[in-house]
């Protein structure tokens, strides 16, 4: 059997502290040495009541929209089975499968996972004056309840945790890159690339030369080319599976 073309290869992954484990799992399986150092963590943003009242009002809602597994796994735990839950709309696989640690199965989920093409799909299915219940992070981009408000939808958004960046590593991932350990950093959000800019300062294009850089999807490269980071790996399927896939592809190059 052929050995894997990320054998060997030192993989940062940068995901908070509970999200890391099961990627860390597969870049192992593929062959990788995967290093943990979070660069963003995730902490609550609306008070656990504040959070309750807006469970119990669902019967309220025509949609219920989420666009992270955080966002699921904040809010989730404050419905009331068996209360009335309207129809569940998510952006991506993982969101999707957070949301069936519930119970609960998402009866839309556009095959791009992005928030543009979640309202393209879901805005053909309004009716006008529909209510809209966006469960989502501090850091969601506008663009899908502005898309849902031109459509004729009465959206509600709930922001119900906040992504802070987290110094922690800092340290030792200075030491890691002073020391050319490691051969692939992964970008998993926008935010995770504002902190890694932060954390390397003006030292960043020294200590990046050589490093391949991997991003999760378009809106994250996007963030890191605004950086000035050059991206080199981006895959198509916007999942760790597919990021282990792309990377795969990019280092079965020879000569890299």
């Amino acid at each position: 059997m052929p050995e894997s073309p990320l054998a060997g290869k030192t993989v940062l992954v940068t995901r908070g502290q509970e999200q890391a484990a099961p990627f860390s799992a597969k870049l192992r399986a593929a062959g990788a040495v995967p290093v943990e150092i979070p660069f963003i963590a995730i902490r609550p943003a609306a008070a656990p009541e504040d959070i309750a009242a807006a469970a119990e009002r669902l019967d309220c809602y025509r949609w219920l929209i989420f666009t992270s597994a955080n966002a699921v796994r904040f809010f989730c735990p404050h419905i009331a089975s068996p209360a009335p839950v309207p129809d569940i709309a998510v952006v991506g696989r993982k969101t999707a499968a957070a949301l069936a640690e519930f119970g609960f199965s998402p009866a839309l989920m556009p095959d791009d996972f992005t928030a543009e093409q979640l309202a393209a799909a879901l805005a053909p299915r309004l009716r006008h004056r529909d209510r809209v219940l966006f469960v989502k992070g501090d850091l969601a981009r506008p663009t899908l309840p502005e898309a849902l408000r031109e459509a004729g939808a009465l959206v509600d958004e709930l922001t119900v945790y906040r992504t802070v960046p987290d110094a922690s590593g800092r340290e030792r991932l200075l030491a890691l890159l002073c020391e050319r350990k490691i051969d692939v950093i992964t970008l998993m959000s926008p935010s995770a690339v504002h902190s890694l800019v932060r954390l390397l300062g003006s030292n960043a294009p020294t200590l990046l030369e050589g490093v391949t850089i991997a991003c999760i999807g378009p809106v994250t490269k996007r963030a890191a080319v605004q950086e000035g980071i050059t991206v080199h790996i981006c895959p198509t399927d916007y999942t760790t599976d597919g990021m282990i896939k792309a990377m795969e592809q990019y280092f079965s190059v020879e000569g890299r």
